[in-house]
């Protein structure tokens, strides 16, 4: 990873030396103005390799993952449903199944609302009390340590958060699994 800084902070040098033979005010019209004209550029160049060294970091490392429940809801029944779909044209077609649970989760004000999710990313826990049945939707972030250096600073890191994946976590009491069935009662 410190071999790329190199080559891309040589790369800007070069393009700023390039750039420099094409600006570059004639010497012979005034020789104040050619000397300030080159203490601009080196004072350009020196804030560009500081700002270049303190923006990219010199090592990125994983450092583990957090997860974060976004959202809960009291269940109150559950049951897995499949369907098929698919196309046909002239002779060639596809078909598609897909599995989900479909839910009745409980709202604050008593009312029962119908939620369906693909049973791909959903992942079911005989764990909770019959009063505890709930379904969650999980976010899961990596964590990543990006490592900053600077000659006459030193050494410094930031940890920052990369969304990874979300899952849904249906809780149901233990033993209430059978046979692709749910009860709750």
């Amino acid at each position: 990873m410190i071999w790329f800084r190199y080559i891309f902070l040589a790369l800007i040098l070069a393009a700023a030396v390039s750039l420099i033979s094409v600006a570059i005010p004639n010497p012979k019209s005034s020789d104040r103005l050619f000397r300030l004209y080159i203490a601009s550029i080196l004072a350009t160049g020196a804030i560009i390799c500081v700002l270049f060294q303190a923006l990219i970091p010199t090592g990125i490392e994983s450092v583990g993952e957090k997860v974060e429940v976004s959202e809960t809801h009291s269940l109150a029944s559950l049951k897995t449903e499949s369907s098929l779909s698919g196309k046909t044209a002239l002779s060639f077609g596809y078909l598609t199944s897909t599995d989900e649970y479909v839910l009745m989760v409980k709202r604050d004000d008593g009312g029962y609302r119908r939620r369906c999710y693909p049973a791909e990313t959903a992942v079911v826990y005989e764990d909770a009390g019959a009063d505890d049945a709930r379904v969650e939707t999980v976010n899961s972030y990596q964590i990543v340590r990006l490592n900053y250096a600077l000659p006459i600073v030193g050494e410094w890191s930031r940890d920052q958060l990369f969304f990874n994946r979300r899952e849904t976590r249906i809780h149901v009491p233990q033993g209430s699994i059978a046979q692709g069935e749910y009860d709750f009662s």
